[in-house]
This record gives structure tokens, sequence and C-alpha cells, in this order.
């Protein structure tokens, strides 16, 4: 009951704070559900790129970009990474470009934003503008040169490959219709191993569902 009390605290709390910021990654964890060794949901919780309400894979935010009065040449460049600003020219004689990070950071799509990204060429001012994104909001904010994402999927291999403390642990063989992130639950000796509804036996040809427990 006083663990409940904390965890309802720590809600009304972080429905106070910047979703995403810090504080609320904090409290997140505090509310956290997951078991006390699963250490790795909650490593990507502090590092993930938050959006609405899960955490990914962190990179880069999207980068919308037009030219003022539509002067490609000398106009100036405005930018904005809240689609909101994007949204709120509707209607206007305002033409909107895009770079859209996809595929958990591995990919950038370069076109007119609308119902579908138009492709086009760079010209030299857009490569400048590329390129300082790329540097600082891709590389330095969204991934910190490699360590976050590194941390994330470190997070992300933890949590699939859940193990439980002073657990058999041992995986179904090969060829056996189970997964090699299935660790054995049970402790102490055993005969019969189990994951969640599936059992199985060392020389078992196949794993066996066993009901919902």
């Amino acid at each position: 009951m006083h663990k409940t009390k904390l965890r309802m605290k720590a809600t009304r709390m972080r429905m106070k704070t910047r979703e995403g910021g810090l504080a609320y990654r904090a409290l997140s964890i505090a509310v956290d559900h997951h078991h006390w060794y699963d250490w790795g949901h909650r490593l990507m919780i502090l590092v993930g790129d938050y959006r609405t309400g899960s955490y990914e894979a962190p990179r880069g935010r999207d980068l919308w970009y037009r030219f003022a009065a539509e002067n490609e040449a000398r106009g100036r460049i405005i930018t904005t990474h809240n689609y909101a600003d994007v949204r709120a020219t509707k209607g206007q004689d305002v033409s909107w470009r895009i770079f859209d990070v996809q595929d958990e950071g591995g990919t950038v799509k370069l076109g007119f934003w609308g119902d579908r990204i138009t492709h086009y060429g760079l010209s030299r001012r857009e490569l400048a503008l590329f390129r300082r994104w790329d540097f600082w909001e891709c590389r330095a904010r969204g991934e910190w040169f490699g360590l976050r994402r590194w941390l994330y999927y470190q997070g992300l291999h933890a949590a699939v490959h859940l193990k439980k403390p002073f657990a058999c642990n041992i995986v179904p063989p090969r060829g056996s219709g189970g997964y090699s992130h299935w660790h054995c639950e049970v402790r102490g000796k055993h005969n019969v191993h189990r994951f969640g509804n599936y059992t199985w036996t060392q020389g078992a040809e196949r794993v066996q569902f066993a009901g919902v427990r």
C-alpha cells in the first residue's frame, strides 16, 4: 500500500513536468512497473527519444524549413522543429521542405513537405543547412556522438533477454519453437523449464503451451 501511494504521488508530480524532460523521465522510472532487476527498460526511459508516451531509439529531430518570400537565392531560411509552425501556415502561399529522419535514425529523406514527400536536389545553401543540422541536431544532441544510441540498445537487449536472478535461465533448444530470449524462470531443482506460459524439458523436440497462469 505504501509503494502504491508513492507511485500515485510520483504520477501526479510527473503531470506537472515537461514531457520528455529529465524530471519527467526520473518520475517515469519511479512509477515503472517492471521487475526491480529489469534495468534495461529503465535505461531506455532515461536515454530514449521520447515520442508521445514511448521511448524510441535516439535520433535527431526532423527539420522543416522554407525561404522567406519564396526566394531560394537570397531569402532568409526559416526553420522549425515544431510541426505546429508548419500547420499554422496552411492555406498560405508558402512551401515547406523537410529533413525527415526515419528507420530509427538510419535514413534521412529530403523533399517538399506535403501529403507525400516529393524529393529534390539540394542547393549549396541547403547543403550547408543540412550539414549543420546533421552535426548538431542529429549527431551531437540526438545521439551524443553515438553514446546515447549505444546505451539505448544495451538497455533494449537487456530488456528483451531479461534474466531472473538466481533462476535457471536456460533457453529452449534450437528448432524447438522457442526463442533465444526465453530464459527459464524457475528457481531450484526442476526437470521442466518454464518461460511465461511455455514449458520444455532439456531433451524435448518442441516447447509446450502450458496454459495461462
